[in-house]
């Protein structure tokens, strides 16, 4: 079954609309799933952080929230110079499809932000499925590929300029900045995202946009442009930048 624009999580977007930066937003998206799952299970509840590294969206608070709503807390991280938190029971240093995870034994399961360098869909989702408990819940917060951003940053990896153009947004100081991975946008819509997960039993999608969401990734002297595609888009009632997927099996 697939949702879109669900009563249930309609205050989200709405948030986020009001300019509250996404952390907080996609943290609470995740602790209402903990808390309904924890009142319907009398076991403690084991929570998969997908990409854990560096926080919760960057947020070391945030994530240490999610930790305290869990029983067991697993991470995944499969990059090697990223320190983590002390909040993890267990830790895989690798990629999510290859962690040694049993089956049908996580609650709730994340990732943020991870979607768009997943280079092979259906074995991610089959890895996830596999994992899950008959009813666990898969929170995705990801970016939407049919956005402007999306053609404009896989362009820029196309022809090399990506590292050159984060050095000019950083003014040639690298320092915290972020990752800059591969990407390939392979299931970053509720269409591509449909076509790797019909064994779930419910699919929810959320997208989210105001006006100046890509700020961040603009340089100042440029960001009235990227204001002036945002209000296109929103006249024009196109999805904004950031797509969460609510998947239950």
């Amino acid at each position: 079954m697939r949702h879109h624009d669900d009563p249930e999580w309609a205050a989200y977007p709405r948030r986020y609309a009001a300019g509250e930066w996404r952390g907080p937003i996609f943290r609470d998206m995740v602790l209402a799933d903990a808390r309904r799952l924890a009142a319907e299970r009398p076991e403690s509840l084991s929570i998969l952080d997908i990409g854990c590294g560096n926080g919760f969206d960057g947020e070391l608070e945030l994530q240490q929230a999610v930790a305290r709503a869990a029983g067991p807390y697993i991470g995944i991280e499969p990059d090697p110079d990223i320190a983590l938190s002390d909040v993890f029971t267990t830790v895989h240093r690798c990629f999510f499809e290859d962690a040694p995870l049993d089956p049908a034994s996580i609650d709730i399961a994340f990732a943020v932000m991870v979607l768009e360098h997943i280079r092979e869909p259906q074995r991610f989702w089959d890895k996830l499925y596999e994992v899950l408990r008959p009813g666990g819940v898969f929170w995705g917060f990801t970016v939407d590929a049919r956005h402007w951003f999306v053609p404009a940053s896989w362009l820029a990896g196309r022809l090399h300029l990506t590292d050159r153009y984060l050095d000019l947004l950083s003014g040639g100081t690298l320092d915290g900045r972020y990752e800059n991975y591969e990407v390939f946008y392979r299931m970053n819509t509720p269409a591509t995202i449909e076509g790797g997960t019909r064994a779930f039993t419910s699919k929810t999608f959320v997208n989210f946009r105001r006006v100046g969401q890509m700020d961040p990734y603009i340089p100042r002297g440029f960001r009235w442009l990227g204001r002036g595609f945002d209000r296109v888009a929103r006249g024009m009632g196109w999805p904004g930048a950031i797509t969460a997927v609510r998947l239950v099996k």
